[in-house]
């Protein structure tokens, strides 16, 4: 059997729809653990797994996702399959998540896993609070082939502390309502994109032609575009700070003309200007009740919010746009890695995990087999839109940064530094050049603190 992998976090290939949701009910109705074909030990093998010595029944992981997700997490399964233990959410909020690993820590309860936060990096590592995990990773051992780049990408001197699942993939998608480009005629994202002519100022030409004005009182309906500021500034090309591999310091780089670009489309798009771009930071929702009628958003609600949208026609999919002026078509890109805490009481428990959540990504139609066997619903992509993901994955054709303002000192993590900073772009009518200079000294005071100017 051959799973077609695609390594940021789904696998896709395309099949009867009606025909698997034939399959899976059968199953459902006469799946047990009884009824398993092969022993836990003939699983493993088959997938890859490491033999390990588990020493709870739970995994203990701390995360802001809820115990009924995990229940279904194809991972979780597996691993109960395999070894015979299953994840325990320790719940808390986006927010809290640092302190409450800390505060475990300190307290001698360390969790085994830790959902990742790019704010933590490298927090959590030089607070002792999550493990040094290098001797796990051997990339010559075939189920974590391929996964050293990815996990340099995370290295801190010379050490892994973060675990990838996968390899970077692109994050950036603009998801668009096909009725209204039918409706009007028009040439849709993917149309442009597939044209090359996909670009900021094509988009916001675009946007002048779909706000929607229903009973004609002067009141906009229905804007063209909503997103969240925070997403997608990477498709300027350039982060917010810089950073010197040689001196190993960084820079401040919100002044950076490529930026101003950027946000000043979204100041333009405002109700300052065109009044063409809805501002709020709720997109999925305003999007979702259809107040806009493209959003530029994140990759994991393709598979979630709007699974069903998609396949049924109603959701188009696109790359985002290339800002104009740049010399590559640029993303922001996402990994898929997890922290697993210090000292915790099973570690082999969250080395299971990892393997489990490798395995599905590398082995041909192990997610089927998983999803059949718990009557779960497969989900999966048309042939034209699986080549279009994969495309957006081809280093050749979209250059993807990951971030690094976001562990520079606190000013990624505070509400008076860059979330201020989204919040004023997205919601208020504030042009760009006013904000860079309030926020300028916050981001610089970070970057002292990161850079070590006031270490003794």
């Amino acid at each position: 059997m051959s799973l077609k992998k695609y390594e940021g976090g789904f696998s896709m290939k395309k099949r009867s729809l009606s025909l698997l949701l034939s399959l899976v009910l059968v199953f459902s109705l006469m799946w047990t653990p009884d009824a398993l074909a092969e022993s836990p030990e003939e699983l493993r093998e088959r997938y890859g797994l490491p033999e390990l010595e588990i020493t709870s029944d739970v995994v203990k992981y701390l995360t802001w996702d809820n115990q009924k997700t995990m229940d279904q997490n194809l991972a979780n399964l597996l691993m109960q399959e395999v070894y015979g233990c299953k994840v325990k959410v320790v719940r808390t909020t986006y927010a809290e998540l640092p302190s409450k690993a800390v505060n475990m820590r300190l307290g001698g309860n360390s969790p085994d896993l830790i959902k990742f936060r790019k704010q933590e990096f490298p927090n959590l590592i030089t607070k002792d609070v999550v493990e040094d995990v290098t001797e796990y990773l051997d990339f010559s051992d075939p189920l974590y082939a391929g996964l050293q780049e990815t996990a340099n990408t995370y290295a801190y001197k010379g050490r892994y502390y973060a675990f990838p699942t996968g390899k970077m993939y692109n994050n950036n998608y603009i998801y668009y309502w096909t009725s209204y480009f039918d409706d009007m005629g028009l040439d849709t994202p993917l149309d442009l994109y597939e044209n090359g002519e996909w670009t900021f100022s094509a988009m916001r030409e675009m946007m002048k032609d779909l706000v929607i004005d229903d009973d004609r009182d002067g009141i906009i309906d229905t804007y063209a575009l909503v997103l969240q500021s925070g997403y997608s500034f990477s498709i300027s090309g350039e982060d917010f700070v810089t950073y010197d591999p040689e001196t190993g310091l960084y820079g401040n780089n919100l002044r950076s003309p490529a930026l101003a670009e950027y946000y000043n489309f979204l100041y333009e798009t405002g109700s300052a200007g065109d009044d063409t771009r809805l501002m709020s930071q709720e997109d999925i929702s305003c999007f979702t009740a259809r107040n806009a009628v493209m959003m530029l958003g994140e990759h994991w609600v393709m598979q979630s919010s709007f699974y069903d949208d998609i396949i049924a026609g109603r959701i188009g999919v696109a790359p985002a746009p290339q800002l104009d002026g740049t010399d590559a078509h640029y993303a922001q890109g996402r990994i898929d890695v997890y922290w697993i805490g210090k000292d915790c009481a099973n570690m082999n428990g969250a080395l299971a995990y990892m393997a489990c959540q490798r395995a599905i990504a590398i082995n041909d139609d192990l997610a089927r087999e998983l999803s059949e066997r718990h009557g779960l619903i497969y989900k999966e992509w048309p042939e034209e839109l699986e080549a279009l993901i994969d495309e957006m994955n081809d280093p050749e054709k979209f250059t993807l940064l990951l971030p690094k303002y976001s562990g520079v000192g606190t000013w990624g993590d505070d509400p008076m530094g860059f979330y201020d900073l989204a919040a004023r772009i997205t919601q208020w009518e504030e042009p760009w050049q006013s904000i860079v200079e309030s926020q300028y000294p916050l981001l610089q005071e970070s970057i002292n603190q990161a850079n070590g100017a006031y270490e003794p």
